[in-house]
């Protein structure tokens, strides 16, 4: 029951350090740091029967490492850590933003273990913030990191003060490779036929598992790869054959191509990870898979993996049958990975007057079309352009903001540190044309052509559930849709903006916690912070799209402004164009009045400062920030949880600005103070 518990201090909790107190800082007289109910409840599993937690913690004096006893304290739904309000100068650099570290063994009572403080621009806060296992500080502020989910976080904690963090961690002694016993010992191998069942569920869908295997064809310099998936009453069940032009394998390279967790040196710009793509991708879908290669100049290899014959892992190279042959031909170089006896979809596609069959083809298309549509359209990076065809079917690319009425921001890098120097990851926000003006751009197309565009746009799904983050790796899609933690909800009037992510290398495939199937990313805290800025107008744009406007707005009128059709160009601010909910774009006369604007959008911000408790100020962008410090508690953790909604923001605002009028404010003040 070892859990880690990480907090990003905020201004309120610092008046537990004496130091903090001394210099004149201290704003509310809290005393004590916030700790949120779940994280409680997650630790300590029996905190509904108390409401006072026992800890015995080791934490940093002038005079070195002291213990001292101190608590969790109940506080309505949440609890505070108190008990110990150092009075030691080694304190003197805390300030909001610094991180807070417990490591804690709830296992006995009182609860053991040690907490530290570190600097915000501390290299081990830092390191904690950019690792993908404290994504979820961004929305949350506390989280606990139990194992191996916090093993990185673990690792730099314990590098930095080995005498506080991981003392008494158990150490595992590698497995001994030499077959039989050892004295004393027992080596228990696994059961070949279970661990590849195992390794089988690892939530590939037959699309996702496909594009595992173009992963590796685009690594070994394919330009072609042609997918064979023909309808299963063929007369040999329902099998699966992709072959490519890439350079081929030799025949020792086939062997460590099909070991488990094969042990590879990915280059930067590879596709794959873990060693695992292959099989695991393979009998996600097959029990039976083989594999035909051959370089340039080079004889044929083959080799097959049945999971019923799996024996001591020896694979099968005994030849194939004819039509096996026949489905795995090569020309001068490349491979083929066959499947074969596939196991069907648990649940058949379902698409109107479209067979199970045809549906599956489909969706995979779509699938293929849109993680690969850099490669397909020639964009990747040091990459030639890919050509995929399905049964002989050009795959079509589909690029989320490709559309021509899409309005592209500015691209912003954003530096990430690691362990070899910092990399960098790049971020553009799309705000997508609205359905209206889609319908009115392709008008002259047809109905039929509104349709598909409409569907494609969409990603053939709810766009609701298309807005958000596009991250690429290596100019291949592995994760879309959704605002991670930095919104806890897809706002339907947002569903147009999407926010373009990429990264490049494999040095951040750890950070960001990327798992087996290349489908999981987690973005660490900082990374979210950032995204989340860039993020903001493109949101704000969208829904300006949605804003409801039955007639022309009163000033249009009078200044002479007409409505036309969305397909002759029109002005554009800061790159997009001035639209209505109809699609239609709103033309200037020849001779510019002037520019009527719509309210400014009202920002949360926290701030720290004893002058004021709130205070609306303009930003450079010309919008509004709704200023907010801890001076009044209460109206903090309200503005806070209205962060993510601009318009109730504004609306407190407003009310905000109305007792100002009538100086509340300062009688507010000044009563906290008494």
């Amino acid at each position: 029951m070892k859990f880690l518990i990480l907090r990003v201090l905020t201004h309120s909790e610092l008046g537990m350090f004496h130091e903090y107190r001394r210099q004149g800082k201290e704003g509310s007289k809290q005393r004590a740091i916030n700790f949120d109910g779940s994280v409680v409840d997650r630790v300590f599993p029996t905190a509904l029967d108390t409401d006072r937690i026992p800890l015995e913690l080791r934490y940093d004096t002038d005079s070195g490492i002291a213990v001292k006893r101190q608590w969790l304290t109940r506080q309505a739904k949440n609890w505070r850590f108190e008990g110990n309000c150092p009075r030691d100068k080694i304190y003197d650099f805390v300030e909001p933003g610094c991180l807070f570290a417990m490591e804690v063994d709830a296992g006995a009572t009182p609860a053991t273990g040690a907490w530290a403080v570190f600097p915000e621009d501390d290299e081990v806060t830092t390191g904690v913030l950019s690792d993908g296992a404290t994504a979820e500080l961004t929305r949350a502020g506390m989280i606990a990191l139990h194992g191996e989910e916090g093993s990185r976080v673990q690792c730099l904690l314990n590098e930095a003060r080995p005498e506080m963090f991981g003392r008494d961690r158990e150490t595992v002694e590698p497995m001994n490779n030499a077959g039989g016993s050892v004295a004393g010992r027992k080596r228990l191998p696994p059961r070949p036929k279970r661990l590849a069942e195992i390794i089988a569920r690892t939530g590939h869908t037959l699309p996702s598992a496909v594009a595992d295997l173009v992963d590796n064809s685009i690594s070994a310099d394919a330009t072609e790869i042609d997918i064979v998936f023909e309808p299963p009453n063929g007369g040999n069940g329902r099998w699966l054959t992709l072959r490519d032009n890439g350079h081929g394998m030799s025949g020792q390279e086939l062997d460590e191509a099909m070991t488990l967790g094969s042990d590879v040196e990915y280059e930067t710009n590879s596709l794959g990870k873990f060693g695992f793509g292959l099989k695991g991708a393979s009998w996600s879908q097959a029990r039976v898979f083989t594999v035909v290669t051959r370089r340039r100049g080079g004889a044929i290899s083959h080799l097959s993996w049945d999971i019923e014959k799996l024996g001591d892992w020896e694979p099968s190279d005994a030849p194939l049958e004819e039509w096996e042959r026949e489905a795995t031909t090569l020309a001068e170089q490349g491979t083929v990975v066959l499947w074969k006896d596939m196991t069907p979809p648990a649940a058949a596609p379902s698409v109107q007057g479209v067979s199970p069959y045809s549906s599956e083809v489909m969706e995979l298309e779509r699938h293929l079309g849109l993680v690969f549509h850099r490669f397909l359209e020639g964009d990747a990076k040091n990459r030639k352009k890919v050509t995929i065809r399905i049964n002989g079917v050009e795959v079509r690319p589909n690029n989320p903001v490709g559309h021509p009425l899409a309005g592209p921001y500015d691209v912003k890098s954003i530096r990430m540190p690691t362990s070899s120097g910092d990399e960098t990851i790049t971020v553009q926000p799309f705000v997508l044309p609205s359905e209206d003006q889609i319908k009115q751009h392709h008008k002259a197309e047809g109905t039929q052509i509104v349709n598909e565009v409409l569907q494609h746009v969409g990603l053939y799904g709810k766009r609701n559930e298309s807005q958000g983050l596009f991250i690429y790796r290596n100019d291949r899609l592995i994760k879309w849709g959704g605002w991670h933690q930095m919104w806890s909800t897809s706002d339907e009037k947002t569903k147009l903006a999407r926010v373009i992510v990429s990264f490049f290398g494999t040095k951040l495939d750890d950070a960001f916690h990327i798992n087996i199937t290349k489908r999981s990313v987690s973005l660490p805290s900082f990374i979210q912070d950032e995204i989340k800025k860039l993020a903001i107008p493109a949101r704000n744009a969208s829904k300006a799209k949605y804003k409801k406007e039955t007639t022309p707005p009163l000033a249009a009128r009078q200044m002479g402004a007409q409505f036309v059709p969305a397909s002759i160009p029109a002005q554009r601010t800061n790159g997009l164009p001035l639209a209505t909910q109809s699609g239609a774009i709103l033309a200037r006369p020849a001779s510019p009045p002037p520019t009527v604007t719509a309210a400014p959008i009202v920002s949360y911000r926290p701030v720290t400062t004893d002058r004021f408790a709130w205070k609306v100020a303009q930003n450079l962008t010309g919008g509004r920030d709704l200023q907010v410090s801890d001076r009044l508690p209460a109206l903090a953790a309200l503005a806070k949880r209205l962060a993510n909604d601009p318009d109730a923001t504004g609306e407190l605002a407003a009310f905000l600005a109305v007792l100002d009028e009538k100086g509340v404010q300062a009688i507010l003040l000044d009563s906290s103070e008494r």
